[in-house]
């Protein structure tokens, strides 16, 4: 796949194609954090990883719908930007839910699985961040997916100080709250991405 990194490029057709390779790398790098962190947050009854495989689950999602509006119109990519919002939020619900029946439960993970699939997820997130970086800044599609993916880092790297407080704490504490944070960190993102899908909307010159 070849994969255009230059942010002033004016070959239209190979951009479109070089966005397409991104949004598809993102893509499977996300649907595979996803099962990973599913799997393994079932298994240790982690609220961070279980938060964090809702979050990749919205960003597979999102990145899979990107594909299909890259050819359509503005308004039409702000319509679906303002549903990935939506989707956004229900995800960083379902996060606090987790959180909620961990807390209940008061289960303490293993803090060796969530170190290392901290550091799997973060060096896959910034793979994911790095590549839509260079396409964030030409339409609301790709800036809410390189949103999502930013997130991811910054959950990952949570995950890996949850797993180091666990070792030492000995405590559910720190996967709880940090899976808090990852709820909190999606619900505001679906805020500022709906936020402006909205102003892109109301925004006379978008047909």
């Amino acid at each position: 796949m070849r994969i255009c990194l230059d942010n002033e490029c004016h070959k239209i057709d190979e951009c479109k194609a070089c966005e397409k390779n991104v949004l598809i790398i993102c893509f499977l790098i996300n649907l595979v954090m996803f099962a990973v962190e599913l799997f393994y947050g079932l298994r240790e009854n982690s609220a961070s990883l279980l938060g964090d495989a809702a979050h990749n689950s919205g960003d597979a999602l999102i990145l899979g719908s990107s594909l299909f509006v890259m050819a359509s119109t503005l308004r039409v990519k702000a319509r679906l930007a303002l549903i990935k919002s939506f989707v956004m939020l229900g995800f960083g619900l379902v996060t606090f839910f987790h959180v909620f029946l961990i807390f209940w439960a008061g289960t303490v993970p293993a803090y060796e699985t969530l170190t290392t699939v901290g550091v799997i997820a973060l060096v896959g997130n910034i793979i994911s961040a790095m590549l839509l970086m260079y396409y964030r800044n030409k339409d609301i599609n790709l800036k809410s997916a390189y949103i999502c993916c930013r997130n991811d880092v910054i959950a990952s790297a949570g995950i890996i100080v949850a797993g180091i407080l666990v070792m030492f704490t000995g405590s559910y504490w720190p996967d709880v709250i940090i899976g808090s944070l990852i709820g909190g960190i999606i619900v505001r993102s679906s805020m500022l991405i709906a936020e402006e899908s909205l102003q892109a909307l109301n925004f006379k010159k978008i047909k």
